[in-house]
């Protein structure tokens, strides 16, 4: 009898806190090949969101994935197996009135022009809302990330731990390189003439090397971006970016710029839309120091694996929507390498199509292909063979 009025105790306890609860699990299988390698991602995300009286909500999630690895010049039944666990996004937000809030956990990040760090990082933030505008401060770390989906490589010795492959037994070689990141970001609304929601958001970014080691890089970065459309349908972006690092060697800087139009095409009936967009970075050549190093090394290719360390690119991209459950895009990117000022610092260029099929909610089937012709530039030798890449996935939510 005690047993059971302690429980009907508890359930009425618990739900007075608890308003809602939802939960999931997404399965994803993946196909990827290129030049002379084939990787299998089956991967098992479940998820669950649920809030704690009024002002707090929470929100979990992990991957499981399995992977097998084999190259082509190999017996396809030797290839290696491995099992990767991540915990995904983990947040708590509490609403600490209308205009306040503290998140805590592991959370989506990004700087204003998305240049020097986007992702997953685990830390605190805080934001509030100002008559003219948002603040918003973080605190994060990325020592407890997976190297891979985190891909910092920001000095020697952090490509050297990223290029030694986690087994799926050897945690010394899962984590990512251990830095600390501060931020402060704001962003307003702007009233411009003849021009409607456009948006100014600047932050300043500090990064602390934490490895305890003698190649280490601490940075400090300076980024604005202002969004504007001065007619319904087009859409312009423009961003500067500004930084300092400094390792045993001395002080480096480094400049970067963004600049994008996207806009639908008034002379087709189809959902389509197109976007243009340039962006590049330098750095000194002074101290050590021969380029912009970025916190989050993102590939700025889907073939074409470079960063935006020292690195130019214009590409066009065009989406359209086929029907209402066929998507299809295409996209063309040329590199540029802003190294030194050598007469060879032509990368190529890359082609890149996809399809991907949603007849319902639940069910996302993607195919995705593309090639990089290093022939179009003077970077790398005549004979370097084309590099390609197929991408084939499916996506089931339950």
């Amino acid at each position: 009898m005690k047993r059971s009025l302690l429980l009907a105790f508890l359930l009425l306890f618990v739900s007075g806190f608890i308003f809602s609860f939802d939960f999931g699990v997404d399965l994803d299988q993946k196909f990827e090949i290129e030049n002379d390698l084939f990787t299998s991602d089956t991967s098992l995300t479940p998820w669950s969101s649920f809030e704690i009286g009024k002002n707090v909500s929470a929100y979990l999630s992990g991957i499981l994935t399995l992977r097998y690895i084999s190259f082509y010049n190999d017996d396809f039944s030797n290839g290696d197996l491995i099992f990767i666990p991540e915990l995904s996004r983990f947040s708590l937000i509490c609403r600490i009135n209308e205009k306040m809030s503290l998140e805590a956990g592991r959370m989506e990040f990004s700087d204003a022009i998305n240049f020097t760090a986007s992702g997953l990082f685990d830390g605190i933030r805080f934001k509030v809302e100002l008559p003219a505008g948002s603040l918003g401060i973080s605190v994060l770390l990325t020592g407890f990330l997976y190297k891979e989906t985190a891909s910092i490589v920001m000095t020697g010795r952090d490509a050297a731990d990223y290029a030694v492959p986690f087994d799926g037994k050897n945690y010394d070689y899962y984590r990512a390189s251990n830095r600390m990141l501060m931020s402060a970001r704001w962003d307003m609304p702007l009233k411009l003439p003849k021009t409607e929601d456009s948006t100014l958001s600047a932050d300043l970014l500090t990064q602390f090397d934490l490895n305890n080691d003698d190649d280490f890089l601490n940075s400090q970065y300076g980024s604005v971006l202002l969004e504007f459309y001065p007619k319904d349908m087009l859409r312009v972006t423009g961003g500067l970016l500004f930084g300092t690092m400094q390792n045993s060697q001395g002080l480096g800087t480094a400049f970067g710029f963004l600049a994008r139009c996207k806009t639908d095409i008034p002379f087709t009936k189809a959902a389509d839309l197109i976007s243009v967009t340039a962006k590049a970075t330098y750095g000194s050549t002074d101290n050590g120091f021969n380029s912009y190093q970025p916190v989050s090394g993102v590939s700025q290719g889907f073939v074409f694996e470079g960063t935006l360390s020292a690195l130019a690119s214009l590409s066009v991209d065009y989406n359209i929507k086929i029907t209402d459950s066929f998507f299809s895009e295409c996209a063309f990117r040329y590199f540029i390498s802003t190294f030194d000022n050598s007469d060879n610092n032509l990368y190529g260029g890359e082609f890149w199509a996809s399809l991907a099929w949603q007849p319902f909610e639940e069910l996302l089937v993607y195919l995705g292909g593309g090639v990089f012709l290093p022939g179009m530039g003077n970077v790398y030798p005549k004979d370097t063979d084309v590099m390609w890449k197929v991408i084939i996935g499916v996506t089931l939510s339950f």
